[in-house]
């Protein structure tokens, strides 16, 4: 802790006030950014422009990216073929690192390489192009399994007219506020720093030259962990665990507080959300919280 071992220019996670992007909070960030029509939030597309260039963009530079996203989000059906033959009980983060692969022999990178003509002062082209395609395709890929665990394998089509993250909403079957949700809660998530096991696991996978598809892979395999992303899941389950417990009777300071020690003394960890550097309450669970109000 404190040692400065990684830098990125992306952002940064300072321990008093949370993630930076580009500079700027996470208020600061939805403040700048052009919002989505009908919306106080701005969209994924936005956020992604500003992520990769450090500057605001202009409503027409977002919506080349909004076009660009929709000339890629075509996911070939043999995707879906490989994420179905998976056992149905099989935990969501299986399939989604099953399926980004699946995508792999269309990497642009992979091709590049093996062309005879690579040139590493370039292959930053063909890196950008296989990113870009990934996180086009990511939101039909995880709607899709979704569906298929939670939905019976009802399955909504994209609608053309709509962004990322009011896509994913869509898709899911979520109503209009939710779209809201995935906009916000997707630019909370889509970087913090590159010292988190699964940014540094995509680095390190990427270093060896295996493409992008092989590097986020191994990435979602890292956030798959408890002391990583599948904390999110530890919690609620930490919750509902209490809840059971508390059979009705309301959460109290002292029961809070017993059932806490109750898991320290049982030699098991207490699940937490958000970043461990952090000194005070995460400013991305702030933006949820506010957002709820």
């Amino acid at each position: 802790r404190d040692i400065r071992c990684l830098v990125t220019h992306n952002s940064y996670l300072d321990p008093q006030e949370g993630i930076r992007f580009r500079g700027k909070t996470i208020p600061e960030t939805f403040e700048a950014l052009p919002k989505a029509a009908g919306s106080a939030y701005p969209t994924v597309e936005s956020f992604w422009y500003f992520l990769l260039t450090g500057d605001v963009p202009t409503q027409a530079q977002v919506d080349e990216v909004v076009a660009e996203w929709k000339t890629r989000q075509n996911v070939p059906s043999y995707v879906f073929d490989a994420i179905r033959a998976l056992p149905r009980d099989s935990h969501p983060m299986v399939m989604l690192s099953v399926g980004i692969m699946a995508m792999q022999k269309d990497s642009k990178f992979a091709a590049f390489y093996n062309s005879g003509k690579f040139n590493k002062m370039v292959a930053w082209e063909s890196v950008y192009e296989d990113a870009s395609d990934i996180v086009a395709r990511i939101p039909i890929v995880a709607a899709f399994i979704y569906n298929l665990k939670y939905k019976g394998d009802k399955q909504i089509a994209i609608d053309p007219k709509l962004d990322m993250g009011a896509n994913f909403a869509h898709m899911i079957g979520q109503s209009d506020q939710y779209k809201d949700v995935a906009r916000m809660y997707f630019i909370l998530h889509s970087d913090h720093e590159s010292g988190n096991v699964s940014a540094h696991t995509t680095h390190l996978v990427h270093s060896a030259l295996s493409d992008p598809y092989y590097a986020y892979s191994a990435g979602l395999n890292g956030l798959a962990g408890p002391l990583h992303g599948l904390a999110n899941q530890e919690v609620l389950g930490w919750i509902m665990e209490f809840q059971k417990k508390l059979n009705g009777a309301e959460p109290t300071k002292e029961n809070v507080t017993k059932a806490l020690w109750d898991t320290l003394n049982a030699g098991q960890v207490v699940p937490g959300y958000g970043h461990a550097v952090l000194r005070k309450t995460d400013p991305r669970y702030t933006a949820q919280r506010e957002f709820c109000l």
